[in-house]
């Protein structure tokens, strides 16, 4: 059913919204809660490794991805780009995935504007940019929020190409299809979704089905290396099914940091996280409910719940029957047609009345802000990230110094915050990232004749383990000044004369 030509849309917490600029106001909102505080907290492990990756040249990048990472190469060689001109500070690195955000609320009014109304598409738009899952992408180095901006121009064109039929768009839905293979494999999923969708409501379930195909062949040769990096996903846990389910249920929407920390959120932020998930899983039922009522907007009902449920289920399943690769992260793509779901239960509400709607849009929007803090580390930040251990060695001193490592990724300080780390000899060193191809580099052991008369030497390793080899400190007659022990990480400064 056609809408009738307004000025104006009415926003979820009654806010008037010129029609045209809706999409972009939402998205410059969706940017600003991103950015907002993005750069406090330290980088973490993941954004570390694009660190490590984009510092490289060109062919060091393409050495790496060889044998690991090939999964993020395309994003490695974008940020080597961004980098090359705007540096590797916190802002700068996190600044590409705040616009990818902004611009993937944008695409989700207008995906809501087309296929269900003008109140939908902004409902749906300012939902995504508070959503603590995609918060957290647009605040984060890696590609999360790039691939649900992919997912939205997705099925923009897939929109685009049901409506002409014309063989253009569907080959720019093809190419968009593969391009964001490359940039995530598990996208593909989203293409998965997208056929579903159509065989459900029986439309041009042919030219989707071949422009999937092209999309696949185009980027069979990226899958092929890829998928024989398994190893890369070796560290994820080995958990039951309802163990990934109860992953799923807190971190998959409604918390969103996905840092290896162990440091457990507030309880007043976890009751946030409860009543945000009772919340929007509610309005997502109503909303498939009222859907079912109104022909007009069973397109956006069954693409959303198939762009929703199909990639969650295929994860799910493969990490119990046969390798672990449930993230709730990989599944950011996920998140807009989740916000355009709940959306359809916010039209809803408002059928009941604006004192409602008000209500519950303002308890949707209030219970996704607890979250936001310690994602930003405003509160409950972590006592052993990386710049915390940056920062202990520049209070320590600023002569020559030396330093060991017990692990290669326990680098990580180095490669995030090297200014810290400029006077530092690393004695542990065989071969730096570049030269192994590797994200951390490649460690030797340490004798104590390298450890004689160096003075101050710093072991950094990992938490809450013995040191590596103490023997070689003793030996070299090195006294321990100070152990600075946590979960994650181990400092400890001796004094080798």
């Amino acid at each position: 059913m056609k809408q009738p030509a307004r000025s104006h849309v009415t926003g979820i917490i009654g806010l008037r919204i010129p029609t045209n600029a809706a999409p972009w106001i939402i998205g410059l909102m969706g940017f600003l809660v991103a950015f907002a505080g993005s750069w406090v907290p330290s980088f973490w492990n993941d954004e570390i490794a694009t660190i490590s990756a984009a510092r490289r040249s060109s062919a060091e990048l393409l050495d790496l991805l060889r044998t690991v990472d090939a999964v993020h190469g395309a994003y490695y060689f974008l940020m080597h780009l961004w980098t090359s001109v705007f540096g590797f500070s916190e802002v700068s690195m996190r600044l590409p995935s705040a616009i990818a955000g902004g611009l993937a609320c944008t695409g989700t009014v207008v995906i809501g504007q087309k296929l269900g109304s003008l109140f939908i598409g902004s409902a749906a738009g300012i939902v995504l940019a508070f959503l603590p899952r995609m918060a957290w992408a647009g605040t984060e180095a890696r590609q999360s929020a790039l691939i649900a901006l992919f997912a939205v121009v997705m099925t923009l064109l897939l929109i685009r190409a049901w409506t002409s039929g014309r063989v253009l768009d569907w080959a720019l839905y093809a190419l968009c299809a593969a391009a964001g293979v490359y940039v995530f494999m598990f996208f593909a999923l989203a293409i998965a979704a997208h056929v579903i969708a159509a065989v459900v409501l029986r439309r041009q379930v042919l030219a989707l089905l071949l422009s999937s195909l092209a999309a696949a062949l185009a980027a069979s040769p990226f899958l092929l290396v890829a998928l024989g990096q398994k190893g890369q996903v070796a560290w994820i846990q080995d958990r039951s099914l309802l163990q990934n389910i109860q992953a799923l249920a807190v971190k998959q929407f409604f918390y969103g940091d996905d840092r290896p920390t162990g440091n457990l959120p507030p309880s007043w932020v976890l009751g946030a996280v409860v009543v945000l998930g009772l919340l929007q899983v509610g309005l997502v039922v109503l909303g498939l409910i009222h859907a079912a009522r109104k022909p007009e907007f069973r397109t956006l009902a069954v693409v959303g719940t198939s762009a929703v449920v199909l990639p969650i289920a295929v994860l799910l399943m493969a990490s119990v029957l046969i390798q672990p690769v449930y993230v709730p992260r990989y599944l950011t793509f996920t998140a807009p047609m989740f916000a355009l779901l709940v959306a359809l239960g916010l039209d809803k509400v408002r059928n009941l009345g604006t004192r409602k709607l008000a209500f519950v849009a303002g308890m949707v929007i209030l219970a996704s802000l607890p979250q936001q803090l310690p994602l930003k580390s405003l509160v409950n930040e972590p006592a052993d990230t990386e710049r915390h251990i940056a920062a202990l060695v520049e209070a320590d001193g600023s002569g020559p110094a030396a330093v060991v490592y017990g692990r290669p990724e326990d680098r990580d300080p180095a490669l995030a915050y090297p200014a810290s780390f400029t006077r530092l000899t690393d004695l542990s060193l065989q071969a730096t990232p570049a030269e192994s191809g590797t994200l951390w580099g490649v460690n030797k052991a340490v004798t104590p004749a390298e450890l004689k008369h160096r003075g101050t030497v710093y072991f950094i390793g990992e938490g809450e383990a013995s040191v590596p080899d103490p023997g070689a400190f003793q030996e070299a007659g090195c006294t321990r000044i100070k152990n600075v022990v946590t979960v994650r990480l181990r400092f400890v400064s001796y004094n080798c004369t």
